[in-house]
């Protein structure tokens, strides 16, 4: 049972602290700037001064005590905690279980470690104290696991809920902390595509997609609804991930797309410290397409204007030239990335506490540069948490962040990607400048396009993006069973934009001025938001029946408003409760009921009630398992199940009203009966430990009904004359069924230390009801290749089913069943229905895009002070889609589908009429029956690819003041194994955009006193 006591001790706060403030801020400063200009000044005088300034007693530090702590083999166990007892003193151990402090002759020194068992030692007079720890198997199932409104043991858990090893985010060069979710959670996928310096590059899906709307999971930082975009990895305290049901219906309507909890850093008790974190890293693009030259460019266009009947733009005498680099030979994807794109990032944590509480200051830089000078990215950010102790039973918890984005695009193709699309719509015989003495004589190809123009000519677009917090959580302890808790937060989101570009004049050849790029200039207001929440909780603790059972209860209501510059306002009422019953720490109880108000729904419609509720059976506490237990065979081994009824909000507000344009035609049909997205879901798991807790396995199943969801801009026919109307319905139903399983072993021999952690997930997708019934079809407006029936998973790829290519006039003539215009080379597709016509009615589900058989493995080894970690991730099942340029011969941009440069992939493997055989249809030019989605144009895009490959050195510590010291090289998607046609198999084909980047890292870790 944790009381008042185990809280205040983990946090700093010793429970007979009156009302004194004695850590004052200006001697902590002051502290720190005689650290600066005094070089010599050690960690022992450090230590004295600072616990003048915040031992409660006011006794001074008489003697330095020093040893290490190992555990039973005689292997050092790093960053065990040392305090002195019924004191604020306290230190940890260094990376080979070393440690220094500062105590009295007569003090007793407790030692602590998780997975061993807490020991005090007596100093009497020692200068020297070596201290043995004995392993506690028994502590490694006490783990708290944060669950948002409450922590609970690990082993009074029935529900699904992953702990992400922090490890593996604080020893990295992250960037976002999205970016930590790739390969290391069962059930959580993360594809990225891309690289673009100020984009997340990637969406997150717990256990599937099953809405149409926004499927993110929900974030919670200490407390607060926020983006994890906006956290710098290196403030993260802990992660645990709400999988099933009963864990995330604590979140009611928000956490049908999963929840995820982040814990930042606070200070610790006895401690003034500062670590620093700094990383350079250059980036290589991964995914540039190999485009063809200009002599085979000039080929495929007359092959494919010959095969079209039309006249040939190129003579052989200009192939040859070009072959032989007498014309113009460019490949415009070199000519955009003008540097190597590269990023730093430094990052300090000064954190300290004495009888006050503890303070924790988070202070953070990070800046991306792009390909170009004009594209990158700037943050800074700061975050300062404290906990304040304003009485023997009251805790303040107060957290403030800011942070400034500063974002650079260019002014022509702002959103970051078309620079690289255009690059790409040019041709090898377009040259970038003419012939001539002028000075920056461009020219202009394909209607006043030059993309290196855009980059140097184009002007900049500056965007802010700033982001401010405050979040207060006072805690009364009533007794050491029962506390009140409140939580007031307040969030405010601002974003504003510059742009500006110089007046440029363009030239023919001749000198005559062909174009001019205006002076412009201008700024824009972005929409700003504010939020704010208030909350309050009941939270009730103890054990029952002579401490047999064990009861966690929480009740507690919630509040929220949202108000936006451009007048929309939500708000969200809650209220809830939570029970976790342990009976004999066997028969673990959880239920869960909670009722969300929301003004986005319309009126009648706004309420929703969301209960859950499971079970759990430690059977490793079981008499008859007690052998087995006692000769470490077993360690851990607990049943689970859960079921439970959660919700999506997650839409824009006002969508059930009337909007009426300015010529009175109605434009959205009310829909008074528009209501919550909502969502079932059934769990079943178990969490195995064995060979004394050297090996972990871990498995879940379950499936999720998401029904009643939410289409915002349903078609409605236009009968009231307008000529575009729609509505918001609650329509469908969407079942996604998986599992997933992990497992992971770990030892140690000798100096060397050693874990490999494997972990395989899946996730089936199928639509339920497409409609209001089971034999409906819903048909999506604005998009020909999405259809939902029953049976089909949600964004299938819903197209034609090829049989080979025309080979011969005679053979397209005979065929009755055939699009207009095509000729030999072109796709044939089967005709399911016999009728003669190829249509919407031959299309037939090809497949999903989702990845299957999602798999890791992650390897970490350490030897005295080198550490080595690889961390793989697979998808071994996924089918691709090669549409755009990374397919087709060119640009089909509904017109002149002229421009635009093929792959050298798809000159090798197009059809003619010597290689009828071939994987990709003929080369064509303008409209073309091969340009639709069919089976043709999807390919296998499993992969595998080392996200992270890292060597590691610890320097255990320079000088009086610097230890653990870590160097280390680091490599992130630097090598992939796919046979995906495409460019990048974590997303489908196109027409370019900002590449795929492999990042090379050189960074260091350390910590100051």
């Amino acid at each position: 049972m944790r009381n008042y006591n185990d809280y205040v001790t983990r946090i700093g706060i010793p429970l007979r602290f009156k009302l004194k403030i004695q850590l004052s801020t200006l001697v902590l400063l002051s502290l720190f700037f005689q650290i600066q200009a005094n070089s010599d000044l050690n960690r022992t005088e450090i230590a004295l001064t600072l616990n003048n300034v915040l031992n409660l007693k006011g006794q001074p530090i008489q003697s330095k005590v020093s040893g290490t702590v190992t555990d039973s083999k005689g292997e050092p166990i790093a960053f065990a905690n040392v305090l002195v007892k019924s004191s604020t003193v306290g230190t940890v151990t260094n990376e080979f279980g070393y440690y220094e402090i500062m105590a009295q002759s007569d003090a007793t020194l407790i030692f602590s470690s998780m997975g061993y068992k807490e020991k005090e030692v007596h100093i009497q007079d020692k200068d020297i104290l070596d201290v043995i720890l004995e392993d506690d198997v028994e502590t490694l199932d006490e783990v708290v696991v944060s669950v948002g409104y409450n922590a609970i043991e690990r082993k009074h858990l029935a529900s699904s809920i992953a702990v992400m090893d922090m490890d593996k985010i604080s020893s990295r060069p992250i960037v976002k902390l999205n970016e930590a979710f790739s390969g290391t959670i069962p059930g959580v996928t993360r594809m990225q595509g891309n690289n673009l310096p100020g984009s997340s590059g990637s969406e997150i899906s717990i256990r599937g997609l099953s809405t149409l709307q926004n499927a993110s999971p929900l974030v919670i930082v200490d407390g607060m609804e926020q983006s994890l975009n906006d956290i710098d990895p290196n403030q993260v305290k802990s992660i645990s991930v709400l999988k099933d049901a009963a864990a995330a219906s604590m979140y009611g309507s928000r956490g049908a797309n999963g929840v995820i909890i982040i814990e930042t850093n606070r200070g610790a008790t006895g401690e003034f410290r500062a670590e620093v974190h700094t990383w350079l890293s250059v980036q290589d693009p991964t995914d540039t397409p190999n485009i063809v030259n200009s002599a085979d460019y000039m080929r495929l266009n007359n092959e494919a204007r010959k095969m079209q009947g039309q006249t040939l733009l190129y003579s052989e005498e200009d192939i040859m030239k070009s072959q032989n680099g007498e014309l113009p030979n460019v490949n415009w994807f070199d000519v955009v990335m003008r540097q190597k794109s590269h990023s730093y990032n430094t990052s300090a944590n000064i954190s300290g506490g004495g009888g006050v509480g503890t303070f924790n200051l988070m202070l953070g830089h990070i800046k991306e540069n792009g390909l170009n000078v004009n594209e990158g990215t700037e943050k800074f950010s700061a975050r300062f948490n404290t906990n304040i102790n304003m009485g023997d039973k009251f805790v303040l918890l107060a957290d403030f962040y800011a942070h400034r984005l500063q974002v650079d695009r260019l002014y022509m193709n702002d959103d970051g990607h078309g620079l690289y699309q255009r690059a790409w719509w040019m041709n090898p015989t377009q040259d970038v400048f003419y012939d001539s003495e002028l000075k920056d004589h461009y020219m202009l190809h394909n209607n006043n396009m030059n993309p290196l123009a855009r980059i140097m000519e184009g002007g900049l677009r500056n965007n802010l993006h700033d982001r401010s917090t405050i979040n207060l959580r006072p805690r009364y302890y009533i007794n050491d069973k029962l506390h009140i808790a409140a939580n007031v937060s307040y969030m405010m989101n601002k974003s504003a934009g510059k742009h500006k570009r110089e007046t440029f004049k363009f030239y023919d050849g001749d000198g005559i001025p062909v174009e001019t790029w205006g002076h412009t200039v201008g700024s824009s207001q972005g929409v700003s938001e504010s939020q704010i929440t208030a909350r309050a909780l009941l939270n009730y603790e103890t054990q029952l029946r002579g401490n047999k059972d064990q009861i966690y209860l929480v009740l507690g209501t919630e509040a929220m408003n949202y108000t936006y510059s451009d007048y929309r306002e939500i708000s969200k009422s809650s209220f809830f409760s939570k029970l976790n019953y342990s009976f004999e720490n066997k028969y673990l109880l959880e239920g869960t009921i909670r009722a969300d108000g929301s003004s986005k729904f319309a009126p009648g419609n706004r309420w929703g009630v969301f209960p859950s509720g499971s079970i759990g059976w430690n059977m490793h506490n079981e008499q008859f398992m007690s052998s087995l237990k006692n000769q470490g065979i077993v360690n851990n081994l607990k049943l689970r199940a859960s079921y439970g009824k959660i919700g999506n909000e997650n839409v824009s507000p006002y969508l059930w009203e009337e909007i009426v344009n300015n010529w009175g035609w109605t434009m959205r049909v009310p829909n008074l009966s528009f209501t919550w997205e909502k969502q079932k879901q059934v769990n079943l798991g178990f969490d195995l430990t064995l060979m004394d807790n050297r090996l972990d396995i871990s498995f879940d199943t379950y499936k999720k009904d998401s029904y009643d969801l939410i289409y915002s801009n349903f078609p409605v026919p236009p009968l009231t004359g307008s000529l575009s109307l729609e509505s918001s319905v609650n329509i469908g139903e969407v079942q996604n069924k998986g599992w997933e399983a992990s497992a992971k072993w770990s030892d140690k021999i000798g100096d060397f230390s050693y874990s490999i952690e494997g972990m395989v997930f899946d996730n089936k997708n199928k639509v339920l009801k497409a409609g209001y019934s089971q034999n409906d079809t819903l048909i999506f407006k604005g998009n020909n290749d999405k259809i939902w029936y029953r049976g089909i998973a949600v964004d299938n790829y819903y197209g034609y089913k090829s049989n080979g290519y025309f080979q011969t006039q005679e053979e397209v003539e005979a065929t009755e069943a055939k699009l207009p215009n095509t000729i030999p080379g072109d796709i044939k597709y089967v005709d399911q229905n016999g009728d003669g016509i190829i249509n919407d009615e031959d299309k037939i589900n090809l497949g999903d895009p989702f990845p299957h058989m999602n798999y890791s493995i992650n390897i970490n080894m350490r030897y005295k002070n080198w550490d080595f970690s690889i961390l793989g991730q697979g998808v071994g099942k996924r089918l691709g889609r090669l549409n755009g340029m990374e397919g087709y011969p060119v640009l089909v941009d509904g017109s002149s589908n002229s421009l635009g440069t093929p792959r050298v992939e798809y000159m090798k493997k197009r059809w003619t009429p010597q290689n009828p055989n071939s994987r990709f249809p003929r080369v064509w030019t303008g409209s073309s029956p091969n340009a639709v989605l069919s089976d043709v144009w999807l390919s296998d895009a499993a992969f595998f690819r080392f996200k992270s490959i890292q060597l590691g050195y610890t320097i255990p510590s320079l000088g009086n003041s610097i230890r653990n010291i870590r160097i280390y090289l680091n490599a992130q998607d630097a090598i992939t194994f796919t046979k995906w046609e495409g460019l990048e198999p974590e997303r489908n084909g196109g027409n370019g955009n900002y590449p795929k980047m492999a990042t090379y890292t050189l960074g260091a870790k350390l910590t100051i006193f």
